[in-house]
């Protein structure tokens, strides 16, 4: 990435995480309101943890960006049980699914052993369910397989779909706020990045994006050698 597209993506980032604050104070406020039904407090409480969890994920990318164009980002393969790394994150969002009373999915082999960094590969999943939870309509589904000696996360939803933009260059820095996210396209850039540290022989980790599939809304997949 040049100095022009960082400071472009720095700018967009920081516009985005200055909406987030002003939604949590927001909804901070209407709290506070009374006479609220549960309902109401429901859909606040959820609105809330979304913008935390969004402003959160924003602040972890931009330091892990930083570190990447420093090469000061550490990263540690290991063998883990994908399984129970994917079910940790569905329980770390485990809440706000819940109070946006969304259908979750998980999809994949109980014994399914792979190599790769546990913290990074994680707050990318992390990263797209929290943006999923807020664009789906009802339906999330995480699935994890192994296809041509390659591990493939995938993280479909049943929602209006990424734009043509982020299809066509997913690990590029978009030049303004997607619609599809809410946000800037910082932590698909930071996923793309985090994906070609795994590597093995020749081959590089990737993500791809895609609209369809069974649920009919926006795909995301990490594939790691």
């Amino acid at each position: 990435m040049d100095s022009r597209d960082l400071e472009m993506l720095l700018a967009s980032c920081i516009h985005d995480m200055k909406n987030s604050i002003s939604m949590i104070l927001n909804s901070a406020d209407q709290l506070n309101e009374p006479d609220k039904s549960a309902e109401q407090t429901n859909e606040q409480l959820a609105n809330l943890r979304y913008e935390a969890s969004r402003l959160n994920n924003d602040l972890m990318h931009l330091l892990g960006v930083y570190r990447i164009k420093e090469r000061e980002l550490p990263i540690i393969i290991d063998e883990h049980e994908v399984h129970e790394v994917l079910r940790e994150q569905f329980l770390r969002n485990e809440i706000l699914l819940n109070k946006s009373n969304m259908e979750f999915e998980l999809d994949c082999d109980e014994d399914e052993i792979w190599y790769f960094d546990n913290e990074l590969i994680g707050g990318v999943i992390n990263n797209i369910l929290v943006n999923a939870v807020r664009y789906s309509k009802k339906r999330i589904r995480l699935k994890a397989w192994v296809n041509d000696e390659q591990l493939a996360i995938e993280i479909s939803d049943d929602g209006c779909g990424y734009p043509d933009s982020m299809l066509h260059t997913p690990d590029k820095p978009q030049k303004s706020i997607s619609y599809r996210t809410g946000s800037t396209s910082l932590g698909l850039y930071f996923a793309a990045k985090v994906a070609c540290l795994h590597t093995k022989a020749e081959r590089t980790g990737h993500i791809t994006l895609q609209n369809g599939g069974d649920l009919g809304g926006g795909i995301f997949t990490i594939y790691l050698p």
